[in-house]
């Protein structure tokens, strides 16, 4: 967390605070930069998208906020509501932008944040951006929490793909995480599944997967395209869960593409 925050900052990057919300921000009072809006998914924070963000950034606002619960912003402790985390980012764009539209991007939990601000909120989003999202009524296809070191490689294959080997210090991570992970405290799920309301999402929309993804595989992406009309999907080979994060040029080629 540290190194990729340091990152952040080395590019130019500020960290502000309101509310208890924190959150990075490029191009601060540019007002001429249209502005780029990424959401980081469970058990993440704002410093997960240092190998793109600086790249966005020459051509963007680029705002990374970090999501209720997660990275630095509060509560600390507590139930963490799906609605409680709409609420958060519609407040941090509310006071940060004064109308003029944006581009969403949500990766995993951060995906299903983007659809549900999205549906509530469309004449804000320009582009839609969901990567590896969250969202349906689907199981996931690996356990979510690691309680041995067998159950630890399968999630870090799962999340980073089928070839990857993890360092001693990343599977001692995860099994401690299992005992204070913020994905814990998620709650409402239930109430915000989105499978029923694919199609009343109009905007401009675009699914980015990596082909490994062992956590919600490409079948999950193919359904959330039949969904909501007009979506096009982006498929990135050699990338699992995390495609920003394992294939970072690509990722960034397709956003190219895209915006």
């Amino acid at each position: 967390m540290r190194m990729t925050r340091a990152a952040l900052a080395a590019a130019g990057f500020e960290r502000r605070e309101s509310e208890g919300t924190v959150w990075w921000e490029s191009n601060v009072g540019r007002d001429s930069a249209r502005p780029f809006v990424l959401l980081h998914g469970v058990n993440d924070h704002a410093g997960t998208w240092f190998t793109i963000a600086p790249a966005l950034a020459q051509r963007f606002r680029v705002i990374l906020p970090d999501l209720p619960g997660h990275g630095e912003s509060l509560p600390r402790s507590g139930p963490l509501p799906i609605s409680l985390f709409v609420d958060r980012v519609a407040a941090i764009l509310d006071a940060l932008l004064t109308g003029e539209p944006f581009t969403l991007l949500g990766n995993s939990l951060g995906g299903w944040i983007a659809m549900l601000y999205t549906l509530l909120h469309p004449e804000r989003v320009q582009t839609l951006i969901l990567e590896a999202s969250g969202g349906l009524n689907r199981p996931f296809s690996v356990p979510v929490l690691a309680t041995n070191r067998e159950e630890a490689d399968v999630i870090l294959r799962a999340v980073h793909g089928p070839k990857y080997i993890a360092p001693e210090w990343v599977v001692e991570g995860l099994l401690a995480r299992a005992q204070d992970s913020p994905l814990l405290r998620v709650t409402e799920l239930a109430e915000h599944y989105v499978d029923a309301r694919l199609d009343e999402l109009r905007v401009p929309t675009h699914i980015v997967w990596g082909a490994d993804d062992g956590v919600v595989p490409v079948a999950y992406a193919e359904e959330l395209q039949r969904g909501i009309r007009g979506a096009q999907l982006h498929v990135i080979e050699d990338a699992a869960h995390i495609p920003h994060l394992q294939q970072p040029q690509r990722f960034l080629e397709c956003l190219t593409s895209i915006s």
